[in-house]
């Protein structure tokens, strides 16, 4: 049995984030929801020391990130201008923005707003889903099937929802069902997407065909409503509870909620699972997505979520992932009743880490998606 109790500092920090209430409620391009420096674009985790720290597959889709803007005639040229800082790549966490694996945001992309409906929190961003695995950039690959599901985001998908979401979208609600469902609400959110889509109202038809083909389109909104949640108990000095955290494919990073704005990072290590390119070598872990683990879910929930765990096989055996993976984490949530399903990691608790489920990307930029895993977290 756990015996550890968080600090008092840590315990309130937890009580803001139970607190918080996240919705969707507006969709826009990043320019218009955020203030960017100019010629700079975001990406996941913390920051880069130098441009050559970059890992290729970030690289390609940071280039056809900064094409798409118009900054350089196209991808080769711009891979140039970020290796030499002309076009800066920033940590999208420090502008109050998520983005999955290796999906980089510039002001152009269409994203979607998630506020606090308790006002606890400030907003938290997240790009629209770029689409099915076989095209998605977030995947580390650059295709021009992907770049034509970009563009029907940018010209049909995001100006329909921005019309059509004429009423906040209650994201706890969609969690709530995706766990009921048999999600983890990250390696698996099937359930959590179906219920998603059926609070959206009818769309034209090109913009339904995208939003339908992006089987995973709820994942960016849950981890929007994570990181508010996240960021709801930060600010409290001395509090242990993690308030923001993700990899940049070298370096994993996360922040206390008692020291908000300080990275701390360590050495980030590839997701552990089943590879369907075995002769790739995966990247180590990117994302931040993995702010819903942090926030409870992802591996700490799989036992939520069998389907995944009979995918991850013995990388992940049962035992692990029984109530006792939320041993490190503060407390039970009014509005997620699920069994021991505690939220808010303390990082001051002993127990043991779950870790973070992430898709494994081919660390060369070739291949894309070669698997899924558990990335550990660094101690």
């Amino acid at each position: 049995m756990n015996e550890w109790r968080p600090s008092p500092a840590t315990r309130a920090s937890f009580e803001r984030l139970a607190a918080a209430r996240p919705r969707w409620t507006q969709t826009a391009p990043l320019g218009a929801l955020v203030d960017l420096p100019p010629a700079t674009l975001l990406h996941a985790g913390p920051p880069f020391e130098a441009p050559a720290e970059i890992p290729e597959p970030l690289l390609a889709v940071a280039a056809a990130a900064a094409a798409r803007e118009g900054w350089r005639d196209g991808p080769e040229s711009a891979r140039g201008a970020i290796l030499a800082g002309e076009i800066a790549l920033r940590p999208a966490q420090d502008f109050g923005v998520v983005t999955p694996l290796a999906f980089v945001v510039g002001p152009g992309a269409w994203c979607l707003k998630a506020e606090d409906g308790a006002g606890l929190a400030p907003a938290r961003i997240a790009p629209l889903n770029d689409g099915p695995a076989a095209v998605a950039f977030r995947f580390g690959r650059v295709t021009p099937e992907g770049e034509a599901y970009c563009g029907s985001v940018n010209m049909a998908l995001g100006p329909a929802l921005a019309a059509s979401l004429t009423e906040p979208v209650d994201i706890l609600a969609v969690m709530a069902a995706g766990l009921a469902g048999g999600d983890d609400l990250h390696g698996r959110v099937t359930a959590a997407n179906a219920a998603l889509l059926d609070r959206i109202p009818p769309l034209s038809p090109d913009a339904a065909a995208a939003l339908r083909s992006a089987n995973q389109f709820v994942l960016n909104l849950l981890m929007a409503g994570a990181a508010q949640m996240l960021a709801a108990g930060a600010g409290i000095p001395g509090s242990a509870l993690v308030s923001a955290a993700g990899g940049n494919g070298r370096m994993f990073g996360w922040r206390r909620a008692g020291e908000p704005e300080r990275w701390i990072v360590r050495p980030a290590a590839p997701p552990v699972g089943p590879q369907s390119v075995t002769d790739a070598r995966p990247l180590p872990a990117i994302g931040d997505s993995a702010v819903l683990d942090a926030c409870g879910f992802g591996a700490a929930s799989l036992r939520f979520a069998p389907e995944m765990l009979a995918m991850l096989g013995e990388s992940a055996p049962a035992v692990r992932f029984g109530p006792q993976a939320h041993d490190a984490f503060v407390g039970l949530h009014p509005l997620l009743p699920f069994e021991a399903l505690k939220l808010g990691l303390d990082l001051d608790s002993p127990a043991a880490r779950p870790g973070v489920i992430l898709a494994m990307l081919d660390a060369e930029g070739r291949a894309g998606l070669i698997g899924r895993g558990v990335a550990p977290w660094p101690r």
